[in-house]
């Protein structure tokens, strides 16, 4: 025995010897990353955690949420130090064939989902793997594991055809859904067992839906190639709001893509502009510009302000100064206030969007100049 080797075991013979002499063993039990241990159920600790043993073993269990359960056994003849490197926890996946079978845990009697699934388990399960016509198969999983299981079916029991089929896409990660059960039961690229006569669907954002139905005379591997949706940018002027027609609740504003799928309208609207509706319906051109209509909003003012307007004729009151209307034809306002000569103005849709009235006084020497003020009223043009 070499010298080294020598050395060695003397000093294990002088650690136990120790550890029998004084009755116990200091240990160190660290863990990347921290996490609380558990001892029969119940916390006791976080790492890193110090300890001493004096006989015998100690069966302690690692937890941190997201990580896999690791438990370690510790003894008094181990070494004074352990670590432990915790493993995320990633998907245990159970496929059948046939597929669509139960997948129960055993212990509570919980319904985990249907294969092909995937489960997100922190430690090792029992399960019970069931489906009409087949015999019943308990499998224990354990976390981060790929199963496929096969399964038996029942003397008598005519099974199904099934396809062994890969299923690849160019186009990105197309979810399969079984049309039947309303499950997505995989992404590509997938292998899947798939029963002759199943009506699926595949789905990818941006692209329109695609149906399909597999019999026995399907490919071992399918190709997915999905038609893009017909996509369409509305714009408008700066801040306009988007709409579905006739809803109350704007979709977003301009510029804004719509994915076409089908004949379909919507409503442009901005403050100060007529409301507008767009159809869009596949071929549409790639952009459509709302060239939204400026509603003719008119002011008109009044030095002194205050001052009233009427319809000409002075029998109608519409308002006082500052008075805002819509001015989409020529239209005549007469301009009163008490003290001043009343004034006629003619707007049209040309006029400046404010128009100041300058009211003259009326001669307070004259006592018929209330009477005579219409018959003397100052004339504005500005159609």
């Amino acid at each position: 025995m070499s010298k080294k080797n020598m050395q060695r075991l003397i000093r294990s013979s002088l650690l136990m010897t120790m550890g029998l002499m004084f009755g116990c063993t200091s240990f160190q039990l660290t863990s990347t990353p921290s996490a609380d241990i558990y001892e029969k159920g119940e916390k006791i600790a976080r790492t890193p955690y110090e300890f001493t043993l004096s006989s015998g073993q100690r069966m302690l269990t690692i937890k941190r949420l997201g990580y896999v359960e690791k438990e370690v056994i510790v003894s008094s003849l181990d070494p004074g130090k352990m670590h432990v490197d915790l493993e995320w926890v990633g998907t245990t996946r159970i496929e059948t064939r046939p597929p669509r079978a139960n997948v129960q845990r055993i212990d509570d009697e919980k319904m985990l989902g249907t294969s092909p699934c995937g489960l997100h388990l922190s430690r090792p399960e029992k399960v019970r793997i069931s489906l009409s016509g087949y015999e019943t198969v308990e499998r224990d999983l354990a976390p981060n594991e790929r199963y496929v299981v096969e399964l038996k079916p029942k003397s008598g029991f005519k099974s199904a055809f099934y396809k062994d089929t890969m299923f690849v896409s160019e186009q990105g990660p197309v979810a399969i859904y079984d049309r039947v059960a309303g499950e997505r039961i995989g992404i590509t690229p997938v292998r899947l067992n798939i029963e002759a006569g199943s009506a699926l669907e595949y789905r990818l954002l941006g692209y329109k839906p695609k149906l399909d139905l597999i019999s026995r005379n399907a490919a071992h591997r399918i190709e997915i190639v999905l038609e893009p949706y017909t996509r369409v940018t509305l714009t408008g002027p700066a801040g306009t709001e988007v709409y579905r027609a006739g809803g109350a609740e704007s979709v977003g504003k301009v510029p804004y893509i719509v994915e076409v799928d089908g004949d379909a309208t919507y409503e442009l609207k901005k403050e100060g502009y007529y409301d507008k509706q767009i159809s869009v319906y596949p071929g549409a051109p790639s952009r459509i510009m709302a060239d939204l209509k400026e509603i003719p909003y008119k002011t008109i003012l009044t030095d002194p302000p205050g001052a009233e307007v009427y319809r000409l004729g002075g029998l109608e009151k519409l308002g006082d100064a500052p008075f805002k209307t819509i001015i989409d034809s020529e239209r005549v306002f007469e301009i009163k206030k008490d003290g001043y000569q009343s004034s006629i103005i003619g707007m049209g849709p040309s006029s400046p969007r404010q128009l100041s009235v300058p009211l003259n006084a009326s001669r307070r020497d004259d006592p018929d100049a209330a009477a005579i003020g219409t018959l003397d009223s100052h004339i504005i043009e500005s159609f």
